[in-house]
């Protein structure tokens, strides 16, 4: 089935601040809020990375985190009100950290859910 997969990126975040686990928990706190406010759970996967190859950057105790999530078609009922809830969620993780410099990638994607058997 065809559907949406959102990729957000927070760069600049300084480490000794900003671990997976912190920027977890915001992101947790921002979706069960949102959740309780629309009934739409905006999960996702998160990891962290650092920009190598280019003039203007180093490795200088900055980092990147980036969270991937995917609209489950037969659990949220339209693109719409995911992407509502999701930039709900967005808005509030951002301020959490401070507004840092963020990019959004969404692209379609074809997903194939196989349950357990």
């Amino acid at each position: 089935m065809i559907t949406e997969s959102y990729s957000v990126s927070f760069y600049g975040l300084d480490p000794r601040y900003y671990s997976i686990p912190i920027v977890g928990n915001i992101w947790n706190i921002s979706s069960e809020k949102v959740y309780e406010e629309t009934g739409i759970r905006i999960s996702g996967y998160i990891q962290e990375s650092y920009v190598v190859g280019q003039d203007d950057e180093e490795l200088n105790n900055t980092n990147i985190i980036t969270i991937d999530s995917t609209r489950i078609p037969h659990e949220i009922a339209t693109p719409i009100n995911y992407w509502n809830a999701y930039e709900m969620v967005l808005e509030e993780v951002r301020y959490g950290l401070g507004n840092p410099r963020m990019s959004l990638t969404v692209v379609d994607v074809d997903i194939t859910d196989f349950e357990r058997s």
